[in-house]
This record gives structure tokens, sequence and C-alpha cells, in this order.
């Protein structure tokens, strides 16, 4: 009985965390869609009636419903969810049952979630930016903080586009202080002289985003001036130095290199890179844009981000050395951590990289201690923590596919694995495995996001495999040592470059063919339609296997008679069958 319940509290085991975390962002995100909702509702009622209708009024009540539209009826709708969370304890107290704890746990992170969400988008709702930028599209100067490294505009007209934080913002001859984050769109004479953690002051247009997930764009023209107020930090300037050599070095490669290894190595394409030197050949367009398109159709296109592949390489990496070294643990565990937050600062920063990050500095935390890793477990509580520090990333499509393969590999990967390995080597049924168990999950939100299914992508994924970790590995070595030994990272770069190449040849070859993709329904029924495909699926295969093994154990399957436990005797015989076959004798 003591060893069932050891073997139940195993953390690979431990689910209890799961809807926990499932509940969290499930509340956050329809507490999001139904603040956008309530506000433009609210939006075309007051524009209507001639009002501004969403500058005023209390956003709490108009999200839950406004009673008497007084901050009163705001502060009573707020406070419905905790008294729903009290009386669910007060009878979870009562009953002493496991579904009330578990009920009373879920609701908590709902509440949370809903509650943070709500908050989140009240606050920039009410940000002098938001309001002046629904009012109409207004121009003045503003102080911003560069966020992210600028890259190639999707605009035409402008020259590149970057991520900033508002500080201040003029209107009307008053400086007030703003915190919202905006997309600016700058003319290509002023992407050089932007640079990640810098102060500027810029002059621009402010208006309300026509696309993307944010609300704010600041146009920013060739006339408009741009001054500095304050240089980056000194670590953000280095990584600056670090990046801009990669890119240098990796400019001498061919034009796949150019593309290909700096995606893979930093999470952005060659052809995005904002190139600071005029007399820089630029890319092909028309071959960057086909290779992007057919990585995409090809079902490869995720080994263009960087994601848990760059942080489990780095510690795996780390760790070996220091044991080479008998280095203590919990100092070996410090390095670790030290790795991933250089590795998250010199790569381009996404939502996918925070996850990796997080997760990351939670296991090297549970080696110090001398436990195992348990990802399940880590997973749930950095779904739990990243949303209630950034509620809005329960809409990132970025953090939710990272979210969702991490799951699919975490659940499933061991038994699709075991079942792969009764015919085929262990290597590739392990390779095929961690291909399936994560496309099992991130299917779905592919399709929301493009309405068609890459059929080709697990051979592609598996033709590819061999060459990902050693490319990745040459790939960071170059950038790490590009600024200050050019030469060794041409080198690394070139080593790099020979294992996207295959990439690019499987690319082009799948993803060129008729039947890399098929079209599939789109919006949320075809997420709802290919998860349902996949649990059918899943119970056909549930219910095969149990049979096949009821047949071995009443003696009568005639294939686990003939083929052995060793992979080599199984492809033996299969050969044979073949060349049997195909010379006509039935015997």
């Amino acid at each position: 009985m003591v060893a069932d319940r050891m073997i139940r509290e195993q953390g690979s085991r431990d689910w209890r965390m799961l809807p926990v975390a499932g509940a969290m962002w499930a509340a956050s995100l329809l507490a999001h869609l139904a603040f956008a909702w309530r506000m433009e509702h609210a939006a075309n009622v007051g524009g209507a009636s001639g009002g501004s209708g969403t500058d005023t009024g209390n956003p709490m009540a108009m999200v839950f419903g406004r009673m008497t539209g007084t901050p009163m009826a705001g502060a009573f709708a707020g406070l419905i969810p905790i008294a729903v969370l009290l009386a669910v304890i007060a009878v979870a107290f009562r009953s002493k049952r496991w579904w009330a704890g578990a009920a009373v746990i879920c609701l908590a992170a709902s509440c949370v979630g809903g509650i943070t969400a709500i908050a989140s988008d009240t606050v920039a709702w009410h940000d002098p930016a938001a309001v002046a930028a629904r009012r109409s599209s207004t121009y003045g100067q503003t102080t911003i903080t560069v966020a992210s490294p600028p890259v190639a505009s999707d605009q035409r007209g402008y020259g590149c586009q970057m991520d900033v934080r508002l500080h201040s913002l003029g209107l009307a001859g008053e400086q007030r202080p703003s915190a919202a984050t905006v997309r600016v769109y700058a003319a290509k004479s002023h992407c050089t002289a932007l640079h990640r953690g810098a102060e500027y002051r810029v002059s621009g247009l402010l208006q309300q985003a026509r696309y993307g997930r944010l609300p704010l764009w600041l146009l920013v023209e060739d006339t408009w001036p741009v001054t500095r107020v304050r240089p980056p930090p000194a670590h953000t300037a280095l990584i600056h130095r670090m990046q801009e050599a990669f890119f240098t070095v990796t400019g001498r490669l061919s034009d796949q290199g150019r593309v290909l290894v700096p995606g893979l190595t930093m999470g952005i394409l060659g052809q995005d890179h904002v190139e600071a030197d005029a007399g820089i050949t630029p890319i092909n367009g028309t071959y960057a844009r086909t290779l992007e398109d057919r990585f995409r159709r090809s079902g490869i296109m995720h080994l263009m981000a960087v994601s848990g592949g760059h942080f489990i390489v780095v510690a795996g990496l780390i760790r070996r050395l220091c044991m080479r070294l008998l280095m203590d643990r919990r100092a070996a565990a410090v390095m670790i951590a030290i790795a991933y937050l250089a590795l998250a600062s010199a790569v381009f920063p996404s939502d996918s990289v925070t996850r990796a990050l997080i997760m990351g500095l939670l296991g090297s935390v549970a080696y110090a201690m001398g436990r195992r890793v348990q990802a399940l477990s880590a997973l749930c509580w950095t779904v739990m923590g990243v949303l209630a520090v950034d509620p809005g990333m329960s809409q990132s499509y970025g953090f939710a596919l990272s979210a969702s393969a991490v799951l699919g590999i975490v659940l499933f990967s061991g038994r699709i694995s075991d079942v792969l390995s009764r015919l085929l080597p262990d290597m590739i049924a392990d390779m095929l495995a961690m291909t399936m168990a994560a496309q099992s999950l991130t299917l779905p939100i592919q399709v929301l996001m493009e309405p068609e299914l890459p059929l080709l992508s697990i051979p592609a994924n598996l033709l590819v495999s061999p060459f990902v970790n050693m490319a990745t590995i040459a790939g960071l070595m170059a950038l790490a040592c590009a600024w200050y030994m050019p030469w060794l990272a041409g080198v690394f770069a070139r080593i790099a470059s020979a294992g996207t190449l295959v990439m690019e040849r499987v690319a082009l070859w799948l993803g060129g063919s008729d039947m890399a993709a098929m079209p599939w329904a789109d919006g949320i029924w075809g997420a709802v339609l290919i998860l349902m495909a996949e649990i059918g699926l899943t119970m056909l295969l549930v219910h095969g296997g149990r049979h096949v093994q009821r047949l071995r154990r009443r003696g009568t399957d005639p294939v686990a008679d003939r083929f052995g436990s060793s992979w080599r005797i199984r492809l033996s015989l299969w050969v044979q069958e073949s060349l049997r076959l195909f010379s006509g004798d039935p015997h």
C-alpha cells in the first residue's frame, strides 16, 4: 500500500496542478474577451449617442454589468467572484470531500486569473496614450524605452519596427505620464539609431493598431526628430555588439546560411535583421520569402524560434563540464542558471523564451536541491506565475504554442515511444514520439493561426532532427565569440550553415509538394474539429493496443511469435518478407 502511494506521488505522475493552471488560463482569456466585447459595445453606444462612451464610467461595472452606472456598482461587481469563492470554501469545509478542495483551488486560480486580466485591461484602457488614440490619431512628442531590437517592418513605407514602453506623452503642450506598450514603425533613417534598452525622445503619430497583439502604434517619419535621452545599460550594449558582430559573420555565408543560421540561433531570420552597414549585399527577397513559406508548409518553422531545446542543450553541456571537473552540484546549478539568463538576454525576446527561461530556472533550483526536474509541475507553476504577472500572455499564440508543446511532450511522448519502439529503432522512435506528442496539442492552436494541416511535418522533423543540435551548438558558439574572435566565429557559423543546409533541402523538397498541407476549417470550429479527430484516433489506438495485448496473453498472436524483441531481428524479417513479396515467391 505504501509503495503504491509512493508511485502515485511521483512528480512525473502528479497532474494535480494541471487543472489549476488550465482554469486560471481559461479565466484570464475569457476575462480579456469579455472586457474587449464590453468596451466595444460601450464605444458603439457612446458613438451612437454622441458621447465618449468609453472614456468615462467604471470599467468593472461595464464588464460585469452596469446596475446603476456608479462607482459603487463597479465595486459591488468586483466583489462577486470573491463572494462566490468564499461560498465554495464554506461548502468544501463542510463536505470534507477531495473534489471540494480541488474545486476551491481551481476556483481561486480562476478568480486570480480573471481579476488580474481585468485589472490589467482597465489600466491599459485608461492610460493617457490609449485614451488619446481612441479619440483620433494624435501627433506628439513621447519619451520611450526600446524593449526589443529593431527588425524589418511589415508595413510599406517604414524601414523597421520595434516594441517600446512609453514614459510620457505630450498632448496640447502638456506632458502626461504613460506606461503603455506600443509598436513603433520608424523610417529607415532612424532604424540604426534606435538601440534596445536606450531611452529616446521621439515625435510621432500615435494611433490605434489595425492588427497585431499590441493595441497602439507610433509612426515615426523621416523628418520627425529622434533624440537619445539615456544610453542603454552596459550589459545591453554588450549584447547589441555581440549580435551585430554575429550578423557580420553570418553575412559572409551563402543565402541559406544568412537566412537560417540567425533564425536557428537567435530566433530572427536573416532577412528580418536591420543592416547597419549599407554596403552589405541584401538577401534575395524572393528566395527568403519562398524559404520561409516552405518551412511553414513542411511543419518545421518552429526550428526558427528559440525554445526549450536551446536551454536543454546549454544545460547539458554545462552539467557535463561540471561533472568532469567534480564541481559541487549547487555550484553547477548556479552556473546553469547564469547561462540561462545570458542565453535569454542574447537571443531575440519572445514569449517562448520567457516560458523556457522560467522553467529552466525552476529546473536549476531543483537540481541544486538534489531533486529530479518535474517538467509538468514546473510548466504549471510557470503558466500561473506568468499569467499573474503579465495577464496579457493568455492571449499570446507564441506562449500557447510553447506551453502546449511542452505539455504534449510530457504527457504523451513516453507512451508513444513505447509503442513505436516495438517497430522501430529506439532513437528513431524517440524522435518520432517527441514530434507527434508536441503536435498533438499544438495543432488546434496552429489551425487558429493558419487553417491548414502540415501533413508532412512528421517526416520533415524526422529528417532534420539529427542536425538540429549540432547546428544549434555551433550557432551559439559563433554568437558567443563573434565580437572578439570573428575568425573562430566564422568557423562555427560555417558548421551551423552545413546543418541548416540540410533543413533547407528538406523544406524545399517536402514544402514544395502538393501534399505538404491540407486546407482545414478555420476559426474555433476548426480547432475543435481537429481536437475531436485526435481524441478519436487516440481511442482507436488504445483499443487496438489492448486487443493486441489480449491476443498476446492468449498466445494466438502470430506476429508476436515471429518477431523478436530486437529491432535488428524485426528489420531483418521485414527485409526478407519484402524481397519474397517482390520476387513472387509465396513461401
